[in-house]
């Protein structure tokens, strides 16, 4: 299975197996309506860590991205060619670890900008706070930048994710 940056708000967000779940509704001729929505937030959220605050614009942005595909103009990977190397055997883009900035509670402190070695957020001007620019290269099982978040404004996926991704299931890692 794997995972596909699409933009929801004014962020890239990597998606592991949007493509799937969009062929699976196609192929049931289910149109991109907006009844739609829950349907593409429950397949997803097997695979993806998708934070309550943010359903509804990950909602939306789904919908969005799948009439895009239905109409053909969808499915594109927009980081072909490249690769972000491997985890436990397993490569990057395909492991759905990687923090998320609730908008509303960021302060644009920087804390987590000025601690990340990985450059996993950039800094945006205009609206004064950080984002996600490069979530592949968060180190998985890190979420040493949410610690240092006092607003709490980055979350991540509970670590129990992984341990399906671990060989032989085990958490000690």
């Amino acid at each position: 299975m794997k995972s596909r940056m699409i933009r929801i708000g004014d962020k890239m967000i990597g998606i592991l197996g949007i493509d799937e779940v969009f062929r699976e509704l196609l192929g049931e001729g289910r149109e991109p309506s907006p009844d739609l929505k829950p349907e593409l937030l429950r397949r997803l959220r097997g695979q993806n860590y998708i934070p309550e605050p943010m359903a509804e614009s990950y909602a939306g942005a789904l919908l969005e991205e799948y009439a895009k595909y239905c109409a053909g103009e969808g499915g594109e990977d927009r980081r072909a060619g490249r690769s972000e190397g491997t985890w436990r055997g397993i490569p990057r883009e395909e492991i759905p670890w990687f923090p998320a900035v609730v908008e509303e509670l960021c302060d644009g402190c920087r804390a987590c900008l000025n601690f990340c070695p990985n450059r996993v957020y950039e800094w945006v001007e205009a609206a004064g706070k950080v984002r996600v620019s490069n979530p592949y290269a968060c180190i998985v099982g890190c979420r040493t930048c949410a610690s240092k978040c006092q607003p709490g404004a980055i979350l991540f996926p509970p670590l129990e994710m992984l341990d399906s991704f671990r060989k032989g299931g085990s958490s000690s890692e």
